[in-house]
This record gives structure tokens, C-alpha cells and sequence, in this order.
């Protein structure tokens, strides 16, 4: 399996993720990873319409990491999608261990203070995006397909194997 991209973002499947990202990378296989979706049979339903046209894995956590591990998907160029760190540090827990994870949508949610336009974030998202950092996985912040990447990293001012 190659995960081509592994994005946080909290709309999980929408209109950009369809009509920006999927063109850029050119997936064999949308993944999204999220417990409470995978088990709503009419958001499953939902979610595979508005990727029509993709191959579409709707997963808790501990299927995506199955699916994952799968000699069938072993060739595919997967585009993981999830909500939020806590997921991505859940996976890789679990052994998924992505280079990149690309931070999208992340909006404004009481208690939450701004990082940039698109990603507000809590000590538990700082805490999670610092796991990551310390087993060497990048974090990049990227709203749109077309838009400059920001070091998410070097803005939060995170190094490795900080404690937060």
C-alpha cells in the first residue's frame, strides 16, 4: 500500500477533497477513517456518493489499519482521510506510520485558538500533532491543492521529542 496523501480534515469527503485533491494525486482508493462514520450506514451512503467515481473504503480505525495491511491493497495509491490527529496518532499506535500528513480543515470550535485561516487547534490537537513529530512524521498545513504549504511544525514550534 502506498498512502500517495493521509489528510486531516474535519469535513472528511467533500467538494474539494473530490474536485482538488483526488486530481492532483490521482488515488486508486479514497480511505476514510472514522468510527462514528463507519458505523452510520446513511452517512456511509452519503460519503460514497459524494465520491463517486473513486474506489471508496468507508473504516473505523481498526478496519482502516486492516485494509491497510491488505495484499489487495498493497499496490493501490491510497488517499487516507481522517478529522482530526487524535486518528493519525490512533493508526500509528496501531503501526500505520505515514511520512506526511497534510493538515486541512481544521475549523474554529469553542475552546480552540487559531494557527492558521484553516486549522484552530486545543492542547489535545498540539499534544497528538507532537506524537507525531516525535516518531519523525512530517506535518504540513495545506487548505487547497493550489496553496502554499505551511511548516506546521515550525509554526506550532515543535522539535522532536518535546513534551507538550
Amino acid at each position: 500500500m502506498s498512502l500517495e496523501m493521509v489528510r486531516i480534515d474535519d469535513r472528511l469527503i467533500h467538494g474539494q477533497v473530490i474536485a482538488g485533491w483526488c486530481p492532483q494525486i490521482n488515488p486508486d482508493h479514497l480511505v476514510l477513517c472514522n468510527d462514528e462514520v463507519a458505523a452510520n450506514e446513511w452517512e456511509c451512503e452519503l460519503y460514497h456518493d459524494a465520491a463517486s467515481g473513486y474506489k471508496t473504503s468507508i473504516c473505523s480505525v481498526d478496519g482502516t489499519v486492516c485494509l491497510l495491511r491488505r495484499q489487495e491493497t498493497k499496490h493501490e495509491r491510497v488517499f487516507l482521510i481522517v478529522e482530526s490527529p487524535h486518528v493519525i496518532v490512533r493508526l500509528v499506535e496501531q503501526g500505520i506510520h505515514p511520512e506526511t500528513v497534510i493538515v486541512g480543515g481544521m475549523h474554529y470550535q469553542p475552546g480552540k485558538r487559531k494557527v492558521t485561516d484553516f486549522i484552530y487547534i486545543d492542547d489535545d490537537d498540539l499534544r497528538n500533532f507532537q506524537f507525531l513529530v516525535n516518531r519523525n512524521i512530517k506535518l504540513e498545513a495545506k487548505n487547497v491543492p493550489s496553496g502554499k504549504a505551511i511548516d506546521l511544525e515550525e509554526r506550532l514550534g515543535l522539535t522532536k521529542n518535546n513534551a507538550c
